[in-house]
C-alpha cells in the first residue's frame, strides 16, 4: 500500500464515522443519559429516526446518480461540514423541535452528499483484488472512531456515578460531547479537501441519461437479491442501537456502566472487521454472507434465551450478534465486484440499494420505541428479540440463494 493510498483510507475511515456520531453513534453510546438529560422518550427518538429515514431514502436515490456526475471529496468535504453545524444547533436550542428539524437535515447532509460518494470512493480505493480489504479496514476503522469518540464520552461523565444529579449537569456533560464532536467534524471537512483524487474521474465515463442508468441497475437480478441482504442486515446492526438500554433495564446498569458498555461494542467492531479481512480477503465474499447471517441467528436466539434467565450472561449473546453484523458490514458491498457491476454505475446501484436496504431508518426506531414505552420491561424486548431472529433467518435465507447462484456460474446474476 503506498502512502496516496494511505492517506486516502485514513480519511475514508474518519469521515465515515465521525459523519454518523451526531445522528447516531452518540445516542447509541449514551442513551440512558441522554434521555434522562433532555426529558426525551424512546418514541421520541424513534420519530427522529423515522424522519431522518424518509429523508435518506429520497437522499439516496437521488445521492447515487450525484456520486457519479462529481469529484468524489467535494461532495464528502461539504458534507461533513454541514453536518458539523447540525451539532451546534443542537447544544445551543436544545429541543425536541430543534432535534427533529436536525433529523431531517441530517438525513440530507450524511446521505444526500455523503453516502454513495464514500462507498464509490472505497470500491476505487479497492481495485478489483482488494474489496475486502477496503471495505474491511474502512467498517474496522469506523470501530475505532466510534470507539474514541466513547472513550471521549466516558471520561466526560465518568463523575457521574449517582442518577440524582440534576438535569442541568447531564446536560452540560452531553453538550461538552456535542460541541467537541462538531468541532472534529468540521475539522476533518477541511481535510478531507487535501486528499488526492479518487480516480481520475476525467476518465471515468458516465451516462448522463440517469433514467437509463437507473433500469440498466434494476436488469441485474442481483441487485434484487442483495436489497434483502442489505435491509436484514441492517435491522440487525441497528438492534444494537437497544443493547445499552437493555442493560440498563434489565441488568440494572447505571449511566456510565451503559456508556462503558456501547464503548466496549465499539471496540469489538474493528477486531471483528480485521479477522474478517484476514480469513475472508482470499475467498468468496458470498460464502462469508451465510456465515454472517448464521452467526446473527444464533445470537438472536441467545438474546430470546437470555429473557427468560435474566441473570445469564449479557456478553455471549450481545458479542454473537455483533459478530454476524459488523461481518456483513464488511461484506455486502464487496460483492458488487464479484457480480460485475460496471464501476461507472457504482452510485446509482449504491442508490438503489440503500433506497430499500437502509429503509430500517424510517420503521425500525418507532417500533423500538413503542415497545419499550408502551410495552416495557422484559416482554418488550422479547418482541424485539423475536423480530430479530425472524429479519436475521430472511437474511440467512437470501445469502444462501445469492451464494448457490454463484455456483451456477452466475445464471442468476447475469442480465
Amino acid at each position: 500500500m503506498n502512502y496516496k493510498k494511505a492517506i486516502q483510507i485514513i480519511f475514508l475511515i474518519l469521515a465515515a464515522e465521525i459523519i454518523y456520531a451526531l445522528p447516531f453513534v452518540l445516542l447509541r453510546i449514551f442513551r440512558p443519559t441522554f434521555l434522562n438529560a433532555f426529558n426525551i422518550t424512546n418514541k421520541d427518538i424513534g420519530i427522529c429516526y423515522t424522519l431522518y429515514g424518509i429523508t435518506a431514502m429520497i437522499s439516496y436515490f437521488f445521492g447515487g446518480l450525484i456520486a457519479d456526475k462529481f469529484q468524489l471529496k467535494y461532495l464528502m468535504s461539504i458534507a461533513l461540514f454541514l453536518t458539523g453545524l447540525g451539532g451546534f444547533a443542537w447544544v445551543y436550542y436544545p429541543f425536541l423541535s430543534t432535534l427533529y428539524i436536525l433529523y431531517i437535515y441530517w438525513g440530507i447532509t450524511t446521505i444526500l452528499l455523503f453516502w454513495s460518494p464514500l462507498v464509490k470512493a472505497t470500491r476505487l480505493w479497492g481495485g478489483k483484488k482488494n474489496q475486502i480489504l477496503g471495505f474491511g479496514l474502512l467498517e474496522g476503522g469506523r470501530g475505532i472512531v466510534a470507539a474514541l469518540i466513547g472513550t471521549m464520552g466516558v471520561v466526560i461523565l465518568s463523575s457521574i456515578t449517582d442518577e440524582s444529579y440534576s438535569k442541568l449537569f447531564l446536560q452540560s456533560a452531553m453538550n461538552k460531547v456535542y460541541l467537541i464532536t462538531s468541532a472534529l467534524i468540521m475539522l476533518v471537512a477541511f481535510l478531507m479537501l487535501l486528499l488526492p483524487n479518487f480516480g481520475d474521474h476525467s476518465k471515468i465515463k458516465t451516462n448522463n441519461k440517469h433514467q437509463y442508468n437507473i433500469l440498466k441497475a434494476l436488469r441485474y437480478p442481483v441487485i434484487w437479491i442483495l436489497m434483502i441482504i442489505v435491509l436484514t442486515s441492517y435491522i440487525g446492526f441497528r438492534i444494537a442501537d437497544i443493547f445499552t438500554q437493555y442493560a440498563s433495564e434489565i441488568y440494572g446498569y447505571n449511566s456510565k456502566e451503559s456508556a462503558e458498555l456501547g464503548t466496549f461494542i465499539s471496540y469489538i467492531r474493528p477486531v471483528i472487521c480485521l479477522l474478517v479481512i484476514f480469513f475472508a480477503k482470499n475467498s468468496n465474499p458470498s460464502k462469508w454472507l451465510v456465515i454472517g447471517f448464521s452467526t446473527m441467528v444464533l445470537g438472536s436466539l441467545l438474546f430470546i434465551f437470555n429473557i427468560y434467565i435474566p441473570h445469564f450472561t449479557l456478553l455471549l449473546p450481545l458479542i454473537s450478534s455483533l459478530i454476524g453484523a459488523y461481518t456483513l458490514r464488511v461484506l455486502y458491498f464487496t460483492v458488487l465486484e464479484e457480480a460485475r457491476i460496471p464501476i461507472t454505475m457504482t452510485g446509482t446501484v449504491v442508490g438503489i440499494l440503500s433506497v430499500v436496504g437502509f429503509s430500517p431508518d424510517v420503521f425500525l426506531g418507532p417500533i423500538e420505541g413503542y415497545y419499550l414505552d408502551e410495552v416495557g420491561g422484559v416482554l418488550a424486548y422479547q418482541y424485539l428479540f423475536i423480530f430479530f431472529l425472524v429479519s436475521s433467518l430472511i437474511g440467512l435465507f437470501a445469502s444462501i440463494l445469492f451464494n448457490d447462484s454463484l455456483k451456477s456460474k452466475n445464471k442468476f446474476l447475469s442480465t
